[in-house]
């Protein structure tokens, strides 16, 4: 087997074990079972039962298999891609410091507030932009299957938490006024971004850690 064809699998249990404990009959019984706490722990263990291999198999296999693209060699396409990957490492540390009702701790208003005026699912969507600007960057097979996992796993990840929340109705007004996709609540008139109520502090935080790794790239990787 490839190395993408591993990678690509262990994503594949990543998310699905995901889904299947986010399931609401199975997290329902769970949580019943096990209790709130414990739960959250069996979920992490889990996720970091795979995550962690799958980032090592991807390690270990860096720039194999065959070359897709080459889109490097396109001017300005370099740095468009260090900003995009700039800009998700930034609205990572941002969500923590301004969690959305969608979020692993919720927060007690579901009033649309901040990051999520601009997608209701900030952490996953910066996930996803993270891992798509190293799409570009990195051509080669292995490459794309580990980091186009990260926007796969945050469109189908995000549109299944979309699923389960809508069956409650208090987040009505959360969904009228919020986007899945950045911005798509604005492009579509249901929205506006209310630029004082974003977290500047932590954008700028997360912006510092991101020009860190850029400096440091070389040595951590």
């Amino acid at each position: 087997m490839q190395a993408w064809q591993t990678i690509a699998l262990l994503w594949l249990a990543f998310g699905g074990s995901h889904m299947l404990m986010s399931h609401g009959a199975i997290r329902k019984a769970l949580i019943a079972r096990l209790g709130g706490g414990p739960f959250m722990g069996l979920y992490s263990l889990v996720s970091l039962a795979i995550f962690v291999p799958l980032v090592m198999v991807y390690l270990d296999n860096k720039h194999q298999g065959e070359l897709l693209w080459n889109l490097m060699a396109i001017p300005g396409v370099k740095h468009l891609a260090m900003l995009a990957a700039l800009l998700g490492i930034a609205g990572v540390v941002a969500t923590y410091t301004q969690p959305p009702p969608t979020g692993i701790i919720p927060t007690a208003s579901k009033a649309p507030y901040g990051l999520a005026r601009i997608t209701r699912h900030p952490l996953f969507m910066s996930l996803g932009l993270w891992g798509l600007s190293h799409c570009v960057i990195n051509g080669y097979a292995s490459d794309i299957a580990f980091f186009a996992g990260f926007p796969l796993f945050a469109l189908i990840g995000c549109a299944h938490q979309d699923r389960r929340k809508r069956l409650d109705p208090s987040f009505d007004e959360y969904f009228a006024f919020t986007g899945f996709l950045p911005f798509g609540a604005q492009l579509a008139g249901k929205g506006r971004v209310v630029w004082g109520e974003l977290p500047w502090l932590g954008l700028i935080i997360g912006a510092a850690v991101g020009v860190g790794i850029y400096v440091a790239h070389g040595l951590m990787f």
